[in-house]
C-alpha cells in the first residue's frame, strides 16, 4: 500500500454504524476523512509514515455524536452565569445566589440558570420576593432549565420592562406581577452581547460539546448568534460541526436571497427555521387535549393557529427550506399535523424530500405517528427529557399523572410504524450518553429501543436529519473522521450504567479536540 496517513488507531473495539462493515479494530485517517476502515492488518503499512499512532488498548470507539437539538451558543453565554442545576430547594438556591451578589459590584447584572422546582421540596417557582431576599442592589434574572420561563427581582423587572398585560406574565391574586414571565417572545433578547462576547460564546459551546463526545450540533440560534459562529468557522475556532437553525422571522430573509437547507461546508452550514406551536409541560405552556393535573383549568397555550402554519409551511416548502417545528402537547402535534396535511398535493410530496421535522413529539399518540411518517416527518426527539422528568413521581407525573405519563416519548411504537428519529439533548442535559441511556432504560418496558437503535438516532439518523448522512455519523471509509473513545463497550454492559460512561477523546476531522485526561474538570 503506497500511502500516508495523518493518524493510526489500532487495537479497538470500533462500532461503526456502517451496515456494510458493522466493526472493525483498526481506523487510518487522512485529510480530515476516513482512510482505511478494517483491522491491524489493514493499516499496518501506514503506522511508520503516520504523524501520530494510538494504541487504545481495547477501549471502544463510536462515531461522533450528532446532538439533533442544542441551544450550544447559548449554552456558551451561559458558563459566564451562575448555575443553578445543583440547587437542592428553593432556600439553596438563593444561598447560591448571595454568593454570587457578595461578589458583584453593585448595580451590575446576575444572571442564573438551569434551575428546576420540580426537584424542589417546596415544588414551586421563584418569584420577584424571592430574588429580593438575595438583593436588591443587583438586578437578577434567572431561567428555568427549560428556557420556557424567566424571573427576575424587582430591579431587573423594571430595567427589562416586559408588557405586563401579557398573557405569560404570571400574577398574585391582586393583580400584581409576581416576577415570573412564561414564554414571552424575544424575552432573552432583552440581554443583548457584544460580538466579542458572542464569539467567545460559541468558542465555550463547541468546547462543551467535545466534553460530550458531540462533533455535529445543531444548533437553535437567535439571529445574532449566526455571524459569530461562521466567523468562528472561518477563523478556524469551531471544534465541533455547526448547523444552525435561524428562527421562523428569517425565512423572508432567506428566501428574498435564494438561501436554502444545507447551505454551507463541512464545518458550518444552514439547517431549518424554527417555529413553536406550544411551550413546555414544566411552564405548564405545553397545548394539551386535556388539562394539567396540576393545574385543572389549564390545558396550555398554542403559539400559532393552523392556518398561519399552512401558511409559513407552504413558504419554506416552496423555497426550499427545512422546517423544525416544536411541537410538545398532542393537542399542539394534531395542529401541527393538520396543518402539513392541509398542505396542497405538491407540497406535501416535497415534505419527505427537504426533510421537515417535529422537534420533541413528546405526547405523541400512536395515531399521530402513523400520520407523521405518512407525510415524511422526521421525529427530532429528547431521550434526555425521559431520564430527567419522566420516572416515577418525577415532573411529567406532577403535571400531568401517571398514566398520560406513561404514554409519552414512545421510541419503540415510532421505529416499530417507520418512523425516522433522530436524537438531540436540548441541554437536558448535555450528554449523548444520557440520552442512550434513558432511551434503552424508558420507565414503560414496552417503547425502550435497544442500544444499538439509539446510537443510531444519535449518530446516522441525526446526520440524516440535516442532509449530512454522506459526510458524518458512521464510521466508514471517505466520511469525515469524527469519532468518540469511551471508557466501555455501551453495547455489552448493563444499559442502567450506560449514563456513566465516561468520554475519553472526541475526534473531530482526524484531530483529538478532547481528552479526558487532559481536561479533566471541564
Amino acid at each position: 500500500m503506497n500511502l500516508e496517513a495523518d493518524l493510526v488507531v489500532f487495537n479497538g473495539n470500533i462500532i461503526t454504524m456502517d451496515p456494510e462493515n458493522p466493526r472493525a479494530t483498526a481506523i487510518a485517517v487522512k485529510n480530515y476523512k476516513f482512510l482505511v476502515v478494517g483491522s491491524e492488518t489493514a493499516v499496518i503499512d501506514l503506522v511508520q509514515s503516520a504523524k501520530r499512532v494510538i494504541d487504545l488498548g481495547g477501549k471502544t470507539v463510536v462515531p461522533g455524536f450528532v446532538d439533533a437539538h442544542t441551544h450550544m451558543t447559548f449554552a456558551g453565554i451561559q458558563r459566564g452565569h451562575v448555575d443553578l442545576s445543583g440547587a437542592e430547594s428553593l432556600e439553596h438556591m438563593k444561598e447560591i445566589l448571595r454568593s454570587r451578589a457578595a461578589e458583584t459590584p453593585p448595580g451590575r447584572w446576575i444572571r442564573g440558570y438551569n434551575w428546576d422546582e420540580s426537584f424542589w421540596p417546596e415544588r414551586r417557582y421563584p418569584t420577584a420576593k424571592d430574588l429580593d431576599e438575595v438583593s436588591t442592589d443587583h438586578p437578577i434574572a434567572i431561567d428555568r432549565v427549560d428556557l420556557h420561563m424567566l424571573v427576575t427581582n424587582t430591579p431587573a423587572m423594571e430595567k427589562l420592562k416586559f408588557p405586563m398585560d401579557h398573557e405569560g406574565v404570571l400574577k398574585d391574586k391582586k393583580g400584581r406581577p409576581l416576577g415570573v414571565f412564561r414564554d414571552i417572545e424575544g424575552m432573552h433578547d432583552k440581554f443583548p452581547m457584544d460580538y466579542e462576547e458572542l464569539c467567545d460564546a460559541v468558542v465555550r459551546g463547541s468546547r462543551l460539546a467535545n466534553s460530550h463526545g458531540i462533533t455535529t450540533v445543531v444548533d437553535n440560534v437567535r439571529p445574532d448568534q449566526i455571524r459569530p459562529i461562521s466567523d468562528c468557522e472561518r477563523k478556524r475556532l469551531l471544534t465541533a460541526r455547526y448547523v444552525v437553525n435561524p428562527r421562523a422571522e428569517q425565512l423572508k430573509h432567506m428566501t428574498s436571497i435564494g438561501l436554502t437547507s444545507g447551505f454551507g461546508g463541512p464545518m458550518f452550514r444552514i439547517g431549518g427555521v424554527k417555529s413553536f406551536m406550544d411551550g413546555s409541560i414544566g411552564s405548564r405552556t405545553a397545548y394539551l387535549s386535556e388539562p394539567y393535573t396540576d393545574d385543572p383549568e389549564n390545558v396550555g397555550k398554542l403559539f400559532i393557529e393552523e392556518k398561519k402554519m399552512k401558511r409559513f409551511l407552504a413558504k419554506a416548502i416552496d423555497n426550499g427550506v427545512q422546517t423544525v417545528t416544536h411541537a410538545i402537547g398532542d393537542r399542539a402535534i394534531d395542529t401541527l399535523l393538520s396543518a402539513f396535511e392541509g398542505l396542497s398535493e405538491k407540497r406535501r410530496a416535497l415534505v419527505r424530500e427537504q426533510r421537515h421535522r417535529i422537534e420533541h413529539a413528546e405526547m405523541m399518540t400512536k395515531d399521530q405517528i402513523r400520520r407523521a411518517v405518512s407525510l415524511g416527518l422526521i421525529l427530532s426527539m429528547q431521550p434526555n427529557f425521559v431520564g430527567r422528568w419522566q420516572g416515577p413521581g418525577g415532573l411529567y407525573e406532577q403535571r400531568l399523572g401517571e398514566d398520560r405519563t406513561s404514554r409519552m416519548n414512545m421510541f419503540r411504537v415510532a421505529l416499530d410504524n417507520g418512523a425516522r428519529i433522530c436524537f438531540g439533548s436540548d441541554g437536558m442535559p448535555y450528554g449523548p450518553l444520557y440520552g442512550i441511556w434513558a432511551a434503552t432504560t424508558h420507565p414503560n418496558p414496552k417503547v425502550r429501543i435497544s442500544v444499538e437503535e439509539a446510537l443510531r438516532c444519535y449518530t446516522l439518523e441525526g446526520a440524516y436529519s440535516v442532509f449530512m448522512e454522506r459526510t458524518v455519523g458512521s464510521i466508514t471509509v471517505g466520511k469525515r473522521a469524527d469519532f468518540v473513545v469511551l471508557s466501555e463497550d455501551i453495547m455489552t454492559i448493563d444499559p442502567m450504567k450506560i449514563k456513566d460512561v465516561q468520554i475519553e477523546s472526541t475526534f473531530v476531522g482526524g484531530i483529538e479536540e478532547f481528552s479526558r485526561a487532559r481536561n479533566r474538570g471541564f
